[in-house]
């Protein structure tokens, strides 16, 4: 009887916490990479390069989600459908506005 133990390496990558994102600095570019090296070092006293797609996202989430209720309300869905649908919608907003933030972390 012969056992063979065999390991897998994963390559390892830095990820740092990002405006709470998980970024993988070694895919960004270099200049991307030190404004995040920068902001992390000095806070709130640097440029944010996600600000205007933050302002975006909280924008067209309040819309969203304003538009999404007052619709289910004049139809008279239940209290308990327009929490879930309001959920839903939440879930896919923040699904959608990070990919365009780890686009643009990226400069894909």
């Amino acid at each position: 009887m012969v056992t063979i133990i065999a390991t897998i390496l994963i390559p390892t990558t830095q990820t740092t916490l990002f405006r709470g994102i998980e970024v993988e600095l070694d895919r960004c570019s270099e200049h991307t990479r030190r404004n995040i090296e920068i902001a992390l070092k000095r806070g709130t006293n640097t440029p944010n390069p996600l600000a205007d797609l933050e302002a975006l996202e909280e924008r067209t989430t309040a819309e969203a989600v304003g538009q999404l209720a007052a619709t289910m309300l004049a139809h008279n869905a239940s209290s308990d459908e327009v929490e879930d649908a309001l959920c839903e919608l939440r879930t896919y907003m923040d699904e959608h506005f990070l990919q365009r933030k780890l686009v643009r972390l990226y400069e894909r």
